[in-house]
C-alpha cells in the first residue's frame, strides 16, 4: 500500500509540472523593432531579455536646437512579464497606451521628460529597482499604479496626471516622492503602505486626494501641497 501511494503522489507531481505555464524569452530589441515599425506589440508569460528602450522605438524629431523627441506610434502591451534588464525612456512621445499588468522589473524603471496620450497601467506589478516616473506628461482619464510593490526608490516627481491617479492598495518598502506631482482629478491612495520616507511636498491635486486606511511608517511631508485629504 506505501509504494502504491508513493506512485500516486509522483504522478499528481508530474502532472501538476506539465501542467504549468512555460515563459517564452523574447528579446528586447525585437519589440523595439516592432514599435519602431509602427506595430503594436502583445506580449503575455514572457521573460524579456536586455535593456527595453523605448527611445529607439521610433522616429525622433527635433524639438529646439539642442534636444530631440521619438514618437511611439503603437500601443505597448505586456501582462506577467520579466523584465531581465533596465526600461527607460528619454524625451520620448507615446502616442498610444502603455500597459504592465502583473509583471516584474528586475532592474531599474526610468521614464523621463516623456508624455503618454494614451493609458498608464503598471497595477499588480512589481519593482525591485528604482523606478523612476517624473517630468512626464499622461493625457489620459485614470493611469494605475495599483496593488503595485516598490522594492526601492518610487518616483512619480514633477508629473502632470490630465485625469485621476491610483496608488491604492501598493506598498512602498523605500522612499516614495511625489513632489510637484500634478493631478488634474483624484488620487486614490486609500490602504496605501508607505514603509519608507514620503514626499509630498508641493503635491497638487485639483479634486480629492484619498487616503482612507493608507500607514505611514514616518511622518509624510506636506509642505507646500494643495490637496483635499479625506
Amino acid at each position: 500500500m506505501k509504494i502504491s501511494f508513493a506512485i500516486i503522489i509522483m504522478a499528481m507531481t508530474v502532472a501538476c509540472n506539465a501542467q504549468a505555464p512555460k515563459q517564452a524569452i523574447v528579446k528586447a530589441d525585437e519589440i523595439i523593432k516592432s514599435l519602431a515599425a509602427g506595430k503594436s506589440v502583445q506580449i503575455k508569460n514572457a521573460v524579456i531579455e536586455g535593456d527595453l528602450d523605448f527611445g529607439k522605438a521610433g522616429n525622433s524629431f527635433p524639438i529646439n536646437s539642442a534636444d530631440s523627441e521619438t514618437q511611439v506610434n503603437a500601443n505597448a502591451y505586456f501582462e506577467k512579464c520579466v523584465f531581465k534588464g533596465n526600461v527607460k525612456a528619454q524625451n520620448t512621445r507615446f502616442n498610444g497606451n502603455l500597459i504592465f499588468l502583473e509583471s516584474e522589473f528586475q532592474k531599474e524603471v526610468e521614464l523621463k521628460n516623456s508624455s503618454v496620450f494614451g493609458t498608464v497601467n503598471f497595477s499588480k506589478s512589481i519593482f525591485k529597482g528604482r523606478a523612476v516616473f517624473s517630468n512626464m506628461v499622461v493625457w489620459a482619464k485614470n493611469s494605475y499604479f495599483s496593488e503595485i510593490k516598490a522594492e526601492n526608490r518610487f518616483s512619480l516627481e514633477a508629473t502632470d496626471f490630465q485625469g485621476n491617479l491610483s496608488i491604492m492598495n501598493s506598498e512602498f518598502a523605500g522612499p516614495l516622492s511625489l513632489q510637484e506631482t500634478f493631478v488634474l482629478g483624484n488620487l486614490q491612495a486609500a490602504n496605501a503602505k508607505f514603509n519608507g520616507s514620503t514626499d509630498f511636498d508641493m503635491l497638487h491635486v485639483l479634486k480629492r486626494a484619498i487616503f482612507k486606511y493608507a500607514t505611514f511608517k514616518n511622518t509624510p511631508d506636506f509642505s507646500g501641497s494643495k490637496i483635499t485629504k479625506e
